[in-house]
């Protein structure tokens, strides 16, 4: 247990990782705002290519449904359809040179003024939370498949604070805020209690 087993590596500090949902490579992302995609099995780099934003990335999450979101130091999230890059990643591990690939985001979601924190998919990717630090009750939802942010929650009178963590519940029934003051918020989400 807990034996080393190699380094992976990429240009810059490394201020974000994640694994993928299938658990056969691991992203990596940070002060150079590329994003690197490593096959575990081999260590090789499988895939790379710059975060549109092109600042400092601040934190990485992968959905269950293949969809991948970059957080940023300028307050944008990224979200990628990641269902592609996983026949490009099979390619490149059976030998072929790793290239720097062009990839667009689907939607670029601008709704935070500083550092996208904290990224968070639901167990369905079907909503991400995006938090930051830095600003009070700073914490957005979206709706993925739709690429809009809730509206109605959290508003200006949600105790929230300065939202340091995050997570949902498996089954997404649950979502857990843990703010400056000590407390861990425990928010239920209602679509899924009706499911």
């Amino acid at each position: 247990t807990r034996q080393w087993i190699g380094d992976l590596k990429m240009n810059g500090s490394v201020r974000a990782v994640t694994f993928s949902g299938d658990g056969e490579y691991v992203l990596g992302s940070g002060s150079d705002g590329d994003v690197y995609k490593w096959h575990i099995g081999s260590r090789k780099c499988a895939e790379r290519f710059h975060n549109e934003d092109g600042t400092i990335t601040s934190s990485l999450a992968v959905s269950s449904n293949n969809f991948l979101a970059v957080g940023a130091e300028s307050g944008v999230v990224n979200l990628y359809n990641d269902k592609h890059s996983s026949s490009l990643a099979s390619r490149r591990r059976s030998g072929l040179a790793l290239a720097t690939t062009d990839r667009t985001p689907l939607k670029s979601i601008m709704n935070m003024t500083t550092s996208a924190d904290n990224v968070r998919f639901n167990h369905d990717g079907q909503i991400l939370a995006m938090s930051t630090r830095r600003e009070t009750n700073g914490l957005k939802l979206l709706h993925v498949p739709t690429g809009t942010v809730f509206s109605n929650w959290p508003t200006s009178k949600t105790p929230l604070k300065y939202v340091w963590s995050m997570d949902f519940s498996p089954g997404s029934r649950y979502l857990a805020v843990g703010n400056d003051h000590g407390k861990c918020l425990l928010y239920r989400l209602k679509h899924y209690w009706d499911e």
